[in-house]
C-alpha cells in the first residue's frame, strides 16, 4: 500500500525503480519541511525561514548560493473575524470557510446594519456576483462601509497595500444577516525580500539554461494558513532535486542558473528583479523552464508558452517524445500567470510546466503536502534534466 502512495501513474511508467522511489521520497520531505514555513510570504519571518532554508540546501549540495535583494512591501492581513446577526440568532462565521478578507481589504472594526442595496453607512449584501472592479467603485460612491461580495469558492491572495474600500468575499451559499460584525487588522510592511540562485557549471559558459521555481505563497490571514504545498512548495523541492542530481552527475553541456524566486505571488515580482539585473546575459541564454504547481499529473501536463513558440517547443517535447512518456498534453499560448513571463518578454524562450489533477485546492487552507500525489513529477523531472543536457 506505501508504493500507491507514490502514484500510481509513475509507478505504471516506471515500475519500482530505485530512482523514481527515491526522488518522490525526496519531494516529499522537502514540500514537509517547506510548508513548516508558516505559507512563506515576502517579509513574514515564515518567508525569511524558507529564503535561509533554500540557502543551507544549495550550500549542503556543495554550491555556493547567491541572494538577489530587492525592496519590497507587503500589506498582511494579521486579524480576520466575522459574526452575523439575524433577529436574536448569532453565527460566528468561520475564516477560510464561510468568509475570506480580500488581499487588500483595509482594517475594518464595527457593526452594521445589511442592505442589498448599496447605502452609505450600510454593508452591502451584493446578492450575485458582478464585476468587482464596478461594485467597488459604486460602493465609493455610495459610501458603503463595507461590501460583502459572493464567490463559489473562497481564493486567497496577497495585496501590496491596502484598498480604501473594505472587501470581504463570503461563500455564496450563507444565508442573509440582518447585521454583520467586523474585525480585521492589518499593516503595511516594508523591507527587503531575496531570490536565491546557484549555477552549475557547464562544459560551456557561451550559454546557460535558467530552471526556476517560485517558493513564496501567501502566508497566513490571521488564524488561517495558506500552507502551499503544490503552490509552490512542490516545484521549488523538484527544484532542489533537480540541483541535487545535477551536482552529482557529469557537467551539462551549458550553464545551467537554479532560481527560487520570491515574491511571485504579488505579481512576479522576484521574477522581473531577475531579468532587470540578471547575472547572465539574457541574449546569450538558451531558455527558460518554470516549474509551478507540480505535485500531481493524473490527468497530464500544461506547458504555458507552448503553442506560440512553435520551434522552441518542438525542440522540447522532442525530448519527451524520445524518452517514451506518453501522458496527455496541454499546450497553450503565453500568458503573465508565473515567472517565465518577464523572461518571454525580455526575448528568451520561456517554458512554464505545471502538472493537471489533483482535489483542486488552491489558494486556500486545503493545499497541503498529505494531498499531493505526485504521479508526473519524476518523468516531469528526467524530460527536464535531459533537455539540460541537449548539445
Amino acid at each position: 500500500m506505501k508504493l500507491l502512495r507514490l502514484g500510481v501513474g509513475l509507478l505504471l511508467l516506471y515500475g519500482q525503480s530505485p530512482d523514481s522511489t527515491q526522488a518522490v521520497r525526496f519531494l516529499q520531505k522537502e514540500v514537509r519541511r517547506l510548508c513548516r514555513f508558516e505559507g512563506r510570504a515576502p517579509l513574514t519571518p515564515g518567508g525569511k525561514k524558507a529564503e535561509a532554508y533554500l540557502v543551507k540546501r544549495f550550500r549542503q549540495m556543495g554550491y555556493s548560493p547567491q541572494r538577489q535583494v530587492f525592496s519590497l512591501s507587503v500589506y498582511q492581513i494579521t486579524r480576520a473575524e466575522a459574526r452575523a446577526q439575524t433577529g436574536r440568532q448569532g453565527k460566528r462565521w468561520k475564516l477560510g470557510e464561510d468568509f475570506l478578507p480580500a488581499a487588500d481589504c483595509p482594517p475594518l472594526r464595527g457593526e452594521w446594519s445589511i442592505d442589498t442595496l448599496p447605502r452609505e453607512g450600510y454593508a452591502w449584501w451584493v446578492t450575485a456576483p458582478r464585476p468587482l472592479a464596478a461594485v467597488r467603485q459604486l460602493a465609493r460612491d455610495r459610501r458603503v462601509a463595507v461590501v460583502i461580495y459572493p464567490v463559489q469558492r473562497l481564493v486567497g491572495s496577497i495585496a501590496l497595500e491596502p484598498d480604501s474600500i473594505a472587501v470581504v468575499y463570503r461563500r455564496q451559499d450563507l444565508p442573509p444577516a440582518q447585521r454583520i460584525a467586523f474585525r480585521i487588522e492589518g499593516r503595511l510592511v516594508q523591507g527587503q525580500a531575496a531570490n536565491v540562485w546557484v549555477k552549475r557549471a557547464g562544459q560551456r559558459a557561451d550559454s546557460a539554461w535558467v530552471v526556476g521555481a517560485h517558493y513564496d505563497h501567501l502566508g497566513r490571514m490571521g488564524s488561517l494558513t495558506f500552507w502551499g504545498a503544490n503552490d509552490n512548495a512542490s516545484g521549488t523541492a523538484l527544484l532542489l532535486l533537480l540541483a541535487q542530481r545535477l551536482a552529482q552527475s557529469p557537467p551539462p553541456p551549458y550553464d545551467v542558473y537554479l532560481v527560487a524566486f520570491t515574491a511571485e505571488e504579488l505579481g512576479l515580482i522576484g521574477s522581473q528583479a531577475w531579468v532587470m539585473a540578471p547575472p547572465y546575459p539574457l541574449a546569450r541564454l538558451r531558455g527558460m523552464l518554470n516549474l509551478d504547481l507540480v505535485g500531481f499529473g493524473e490527468k497530464g501536463v500544461a506547458v504555458v508558452g507552448g503553442s506560440d513558440q512553435p520551434d522552441f517547443w518542438t525542440r522540447i517535447d522532442r525530448v519527451r517524445v524520445e524518452q517514451g512518456w506518453k501522458v496527455a498534453l496541454l499546450v497553450r499560448p503565453n500568458a503573465p500567470n508565473s515567472d517565465h513571463y518577464p523572461f518571454r518578454e525580455r526575448g528568451v524562450p520561456a517554458l512554464f510546466f505545471y502538472l493537471q489533477g489533483g482535489p483542486g485546492y488552491y489558494h486556500d487552507g486545503q493545499d497541503r503536502p498529505a494531498t499531493l500525489t505526485w504521479p508526473g513529477t519524476y518523468p516531469l523531472l528526467r524530460w527536464i534534466e535531459k533537455v539540460l543536457y541537449l548539445p
